[in-house]
């Protein structure tokens, strides 16, 4: 039996809520826990939660101190019993219906149960399109998320030994991810699945955040990986070429 714990955060994000609870009431697999953790919300989103009847969902209406204080929050719940966390956040869906009995026929179908499993997405742009993405190798991690972190599943015992770390405001999902990996034999303890597992909303992330997360990546790679300055720096200088590239072909398309 494999069980999963989907942690959604949510702040005045009503439709995005919606989208992400259909997303999930129309699975196949019904083994899960929907966790959601709602920042005291103001749009009606708090009022929606409040009149859901649906036995799965288990709901905390309370301020927070940001997005990933939230989504240390549904952690904490989330690695009170076995399984998989996932955190999807509000806006966020999962690909298709079959998505959670895909992955429970793949890990029983595995001779070790991998302890984090993750793979491709898709990218919704603003007008709507789907452009799929697919999963770097994990053995890519100390450059970047491998993927978009509404694939990734961790594996709840061993969650349980880290949090999100609130000193880093963008890319704390990053360091998390570092610091799960670290010690594990990465071939035998993740399994990359070669088929889309989320949809994601690319539109409201901007291009200043976007340049700030890249120089907190920096300082991970240099706290937890042990990158030398130069190291940890080209980097940076290559990422932000990247993503300045990225934005500028975007923007001349439209």
């Amino acid at each position: 039996m494999v069980s999963f714990s989907i942690v959604t955060i949510n702040w005045n994000n009503l439709d995005g809520l919606r989208d992400t609870y259909q997303s999930l009431s129309r699975q196949t697999c019904r083994n899960f826990r929907w966790i959601v953790i709602d920042g005291a919300s103001t749009d009606g989103s708090v009022e929606w939660l409040q009149a859901l009847d649906d036995a799965q969902a288990e709901i905390t209406i309370e301020p927070d101190k940001g997005i990933y204080d939230a989504m240390d929050k549904g952690r904490a719940k989330a690695v009170e019993t076995p399984g998989y966390t996932l955190f999807l956040n509000s806006g966020d869906c999962l690909a298709d219906a079959e998505v959670l009995e895909k992955i429970t026929a793949q890990v029983q179908r595995a001779n070790i149960r991998p302890k984090f499993i993750y793979g491709d997405f898709y990218q919704k742009t603003a007008s709507g399109r789907l452009i799929r993405t697919s999963a770097r190798p994990i053995e890519r991690a100390p450059i970047g998320l491998p993927a978009s972190h509404q694939t990734m599943y961790f594996e709840n015992e061993r969650l349980r030994q880290f949090r999100f770390r609130l000193d880093y405001k963008l890319s704390a999902d990053y360091c998390l991810l570092i610091e799960f990996l670290q010690g594990l034999d990465v071939k035998t303890a993740v399994m990359q699945l070669p088929f889309p597992l989320c949809i994601f909303d690319t539109t409201g992330v901007s291009h200043k955040r976007r340049f700030d997360a890249i120089r907190e990546d920096m300082q991970i790679r240099r706290r937890f990986l042990n990158f030398s300055l130069m190291n940890a720096f080209a980097l940076y200088v290559l990422h932000y070429v990247h993503t300045h590239t990225k934005q500028l072909r975007s923007s001349l398309s439209r």
